[in-house]
């Protein structure tokens, strides 16, 4: 009996801490055969969970995917004593250039869902449950495309960004499954329209497939039409964009509007991800995010172990001083700041952030060098346990940024996005949209990016919201980090890759 060479053992070694329920019906509890993966409920069961423990098993979906593209910009410093993340800060790591690269993670992922989207034998599951797993799998095919393809390649439009011009390469299109390594041939890296092309076919097929599913912690319809908001976003098809996101906006949940319930809302004993339009459930006990929550996930990376990457001033100074994502310091009758009796730091309420205090190890020192308060951010905060949470990968509150910012390009009037763009900033107690934000296109693109960072930080946007608009990445000082023309916008396929396959082509300037 042959034995499934490409994913079976990255599927069951990942699903074996946590999926035991499903492994005890799979003989050897250690591999899979091709026959018993495609041709029996057990199998194509593991294959389907495979899915969803690829993604949280990694790091390239996990803390590098959530944490990573604030760092790589100007939403997030190391505090004095610390280190990760800090190559990202500086875009220059010990080996080269450092960069948010995901091409091994991504494929596969992309390999399970090819298993399931093209593999599985007639039969073995009833049309329905078939049905819900395939659209699963595209629509999570076109998840890892998109983040590949925003990592290797320019966007649609902004071709002619980058030093050589008209660069309009991608990453190679994988759509078939492969069960033997002598299968996998040596391809060349498709363009980013191909890819794009790619994605939006998925995601269609996706959305029939899955029609009336709500679970969010598993794909489903309303995550599907996140998603093609976003990769149309990106695409610069403001109309499609548009209209996309307001489906999602109508599917799914509201916008939580008051101090306490946004406080909580990232907290699993709190609020539990209420605008969640997909999020990955973690068992603390048996399921690590990223290989060890202590070591790799992103808690131990933001506000627990490590307490590494902080707000930085540039994200803080956004925010006015009435809005509920802020939070206030806790002050005496006398107006001076108060401290925490249980910590020794300044006492804290509300918002998304907190002071510094490292529950496994007593006070964090060097918080401060990053901002004034010392504060870290409490979207990734291990409430679960073993340093552990949840991970939502998608919040409606991204829908209205999308809605905002699509719509008022498509009718090229600001203030055709500006209702919605207000809707969001009520419920956070935000106030007014500046009125100078709605005289010009280009100004209010400015507040939409500042919107996204008041609203998404930590949540893995800033770079790419930066490199898909054309903009230079800024230093915290608002200097230039890195100029949008810089071959360094992209991600290097890297030798391992080229070596690996001879068809590739390096990114200009590697």
């Amino acid at each position: 009996m042959k034995k499934l060479s490409l994913f079976a053992v990255l599927a069951v070694a990942l699903l074996f801490a946590g999926c035991s329920d499903v492994l005890e019906d799979v003989d050897p509890s250690t591999s899979i055969s091709d026959e018993e993966a495609v041709s029996t409920e057990e199998g194509v069961d593991l294959l389907r969970a495979s899915l969803y423990s690829t993604m949280r098993g990694s790091f390239a979906f996990t803390t590098q995917n959530l944490v990573g593209p604030g760092a790589f910009a100007d939403e997030s410093r190391t505090r004095t004593g610390a280190t990760r993340f800090q190559d990202l800060n500086t875009a220059v790591g010990t080996s080269g250039t450092s960069h948010l690269t995901n091409y091994g993670a991504a494929y596969n992922l992309i390999q399970n869902a090819n298993v399931i989207i093209g593999g599985i034998e007639d039969g073995v599951l009833d049309q329905g449950t078939l049905d819900q797993y395939r659209g699963e799998a595209l629509a999570l095919r076109a998840y890892a495309y998109h983040n590949l393809v925003r990592a290797y390649g320019y966007e649609p439009g902004n071709f002619d960004q980058g030093p050589e011009g008209n660069w309009d390469l991608a990453v190679p299109l994988r759509t078939e499954p492969v069960f033997e390594i002598d299968d996998v041939d040596e391809r060349p890296r498709a363009t980013v329209e191909e890819i794009y092309e790619q994605i939006f076919a998925d995601l269609e097929e996706a959305s029939d497939l899955l029609a009336g599913t709500i679970n969010v912690t598993f794909v489903n319809e309303t995550f599907v039409e996140g998603l093609k908001a976003r990769a149309h976003l990106y695409a610069g098809n403001w109309e499609e964009a548009a209209e996309h996101a307001e489906n999602a906006i109508n599917m799914g949940p509201e916008l939580v509007d008051s101090p306490t319930a946004i406080a909580d809302m990232f907290f699993e004993g709190g609020g539990n991800h209420p605008e969640a339009l997909f999020k990955i459930e973690v068992n603390p006990n048996t399921e690590p995010i990223a290989g060890s929550n202590v070591n790799d996930g992103m808690a131990a990376y933001t506000s627990i172990q490590w307490t590494a990457q902080l707000p930085t001033v540039a994200l803080l100074s956004l925010y006015d001083e009435d809005d509920y994502r802020l939070g206030q310091p806790v002050l005496d009758d006398d107006g001076e700041l108060t401290t925490d009796p249980q910590t020794g730091t300044i006492a804290y309420e509300g918002g998304w952030f907190r002071p510094c205090f490292n529950t496994v190890g007593g006070n964090q020192q060097g918080c401060d060098a990053v901002n004034e308060l010392g504060l870290t951010t409490t979207k990734w905060n291990g409430d679960k346990g073993n340093l552990a949470d949840d991970i939502p990968l998608m919040r409606v509150s991204e829908m209205y940024l999308i809605y905002a910012e699509a719509r008022a390009k498509a009718d090229n009037d600001p203030t055709a996005g500006a209702v919605v763009l207000q809707e969001l900033r009520d419920a956070r107690n935000a106030g007014i949209i500046p009125p100078e934000a709605l005289l010009s296109m280009e100004a209010f693109e400015d507040e939409i990016l500042d919107e996204r960072m008041r609203e998404l930080n930590f949540e893995g946007h800033r770079f790419w919201d930066l490199k898909r608009l054309g903009r230079d990445i800024p230093q915290v000082d608002g200097s230039i980090k890195m100029a949008a023309n810089s071959f360094r916008i992209l991600a290097p396929i890297g030798n391992t890759n080229l070596n690996a396959n001879p068809a590739l082509e390096e990114n200009p300037g590697y």
